[in-house]
């Protein structure tokens, strides 16, 4: 309980309960569908005199000032009747934190892909701030890897890339950040007790019923208001499914890479009169194509691909989540790559068409209307009877772009050479791309389901021979030879993966 007679009195404003949309991320989480994100980025220390494990500790400690919400934990509400809100956690410990470990020699792309795999396999500790720093040793080259890991509650992928920027330097002898540190309350969010808790939730649980028809209604009208855009512009989606990565995930995880040359994407963008997301889709359509037609696993209609979209305005600092989600097809039933583009480039304008006139229909997240208690049982029921499996596929796989930083970076004087994103798999399909841009090149991260991708490595390498494919039809010449982080010959030698 927090010192000082405040009780009841207290404000709401000085409550940090989670919102809605963060809530639900913690509500529907299970041992086996994870809502932790994250990332990989890898490290050269060899111009450093300064950088070390003790270094990187210290520095990431004294950055916190910055995020004061990563010293917060989650305080539960009694029986789940409300959201959880937001405590400071008075044992925080940075050495619960950051730790250290090492890459199974030689420490290439695959040995470091199955080290990040089994550190996104667990959950995090709801006991303390839910998120954790690991220092990678033996990477080859004689780089260093870090892996940041934090759940979605906590902030989404822009926040988060906006954390990461807090963390490195844009010189290798910066001594700290080029922002002047916030206002912080030294004394941390105001903790209320668990009578206080339960008080605040009375009125919010007697309004569910009330609330849960109007979300009704509103889900409704929102219904109507889809198939009336898409009556007026065709959604070219095809068929999702079956293919190859449905189903129920399991707990496992596995991290693949690549990278090609953002010169090259933007050429094709220019080129083909489309967007960068269109090309980036073409990409990851190619990829997936040639992987089902080696294994035989090709579905009738195409892929669609569910693709993130920042609903975050430039002013916005605040680190809840700002997301909203569209559906594009990834046409991967055509077989000329110019056709596949075309095609996803008309669906995706279609669909920002429709997330925009869904959008203007206002309507709260589900998080906001019922309490944790019904959302966690229905998460329950839903993964007990192995319902997603049975349900219409509605997307087989998550394709997220995020800017990334066009200069070069550093953490404690060491140079980052590659940033690869982890991030949260669909409940029912086992894939997940997540790609960021860094100087000249575009660094795709792939996470999946061992047990339903039995070789990501093949899809992470399609994505080159799917830039090939595209470069050439589009009369454009060989892809530009990049130098992933990996890489420790002839930088033309990564155009043979």
């Amino acid at each position: 309980v927090n010192d000082g007679p405040r009780g009841l009195a207290r404000e709401d404003s000085d409550v940090k309960r989670l919102s809605g949309t963060d809530a639900l991320f913690l509500s529907t989480e299970t041992p086996a569908w994870h809502q932790h994100v994250g990332g990989l980025t890898v490290l050269d220390p060899s111009e450093s005199d300064r950088f070390s494990f003790d270094e990187v500790k210290r520095t990431t400690l004294e950055r916190l000032t910055y995020v004061p919400k990563f010293r917060w934990k989650l305080k539960e509400v009694p029986l789940h009747l409300d959201r959880a809100v937001w405590v400071e956690d008075k044992a925080f410990d940075i050495d619960r934190h950051v730790r250290r470990i090492a890459v199974p020699p030689p420490g290439g792309r695959r040995e470091v892909g199955e080290l990040v795999g089994m550190l996104m396999s667990y959950q995090l500790d709801r006991r303390h701030p839910l998120w954790e720093m690991w220092y990678i040793d033996g990477v080859v080259g004689g780089q260093v890897a870090v892996i940041l890991k934090y759940h979605h509650c906590l902030m989404d992928g822009m926040s988060g890339a906006g954390l990461a920027e807090l963390l490195v330097d844009l010189a290798p002898d910066a001594t700290g950040p080029a922002l002047a540190p916030p206002e912080v309350d030294e004394a941390g969010p105001y903790e209320p007790s668990d009578l206080e808790l339960v008080a605040r939730a009375l009125i919010p649980t007697l309004q569910t019923p009330r609330k849960m028809a109007q979300y009704a209604w509103r889900t409704a009208q929102r219904g109507v208001t889809i198939l009336q855009q898409r009556n007026q512009n065709p959604m070219p989606l095809g068929v999702a499914g079956p293919c190859f990565n449905q189903g129920s995930v399991g707990p496992h995880r596995h991290s693949s890479f690549s990278s090609v040359a953002l010169a090259d994407v933007r050429a094709l963008k220019d080129a083909l009169g489309v967007k960068v997301n269109d090309i980036v889709l073409g990409l990851v359509s190619g990829a997936l194509r040639e992987h089902m037609l080696r294994h035989g696993e090709m579905p009738e209609g195409s892929l669609v691909a569910q693709i993130p979209v920042s609903t975050r305005v430039a002013d916005d600092t605040d680190q809840t989540n700002r997301v909203a989600t569209m559906s594009a097809t990834l046409a991967t039933n055509v077989d000329d790559p110019l056709e596949r583009v075309r095609m996803i480039h008309q669906s995706t304008q279609s669909a920002k068409l429709l997330t925009e006139a869904v959008r203007a229909r206002k309507i709260q997240s589900i998080g906001e209307v019922a309490p944790p208690l019904l959302i966690g049982l229905a998460s329950r029921a839903v993964w007990a009877s192995n319902i997603t499996e049975r349900l219409p596929v509605v997307a087989n796989v998550v394709v997220s772009n995020v800017p990334g930083p066009p200069i070069p970076i550093y953490m404690c004087g060491a140079k980052v050479s590659g940033i690869y994103a982890s991030s949260v798999l669909l409940a029912f399909a086992g894939l997940n791309v997540t790609l960021m841009s860094y100087i000249d090149r575009v660094d795709f991260g792939f996470t999946s389901d061992p047990d339903m991708v039995e070789d990501p490595w093949d899809i992470a390498d399609g994505i080159q021979d799917a830039l090939v494919e595209l470069m050439q039809a589009a009369g454009l010449g060989k892809p530009t030879a990049v130098h992933e982080p990996f890489d420790v010959g002839d930088p033309a030698e990564n155009l043979a993966h």
